[in-house]
């Protein structure tokens, strides 16, 4: 089976984004849980220019969000 390196990239975003939430809970001593992981990543989408990066922090939130 071939590797989808788009697919592995985008996902390795992803997880990154949701570090950095959960980094941003803890140093403003935020419990971490779905919803605030969730909205942190929807306030940093409506912040962010780029789509991409704006379709990926909206992929991340749909998965924390549903847990698939």
């Amino acid at each position: 089976m071939e590797r989808d390196e788009l697919a592995d990239d985008r996902m390795a975003f992803m997880a990154g984004e949701v570090g950095c939430v959960v980094f941003e809970l803890i140093y403003n001593g935020i419990e971490i849980n779905k919803d605030n992981i969730v909205g942190f990543l929807e306030g940093k989408r409506k912040a962010v220019g780029n789509v991409i990066h704006k379709g990926v922090l909206r992929d991340a939130a749909e998965m924390v969000r549903k847990g698939k």
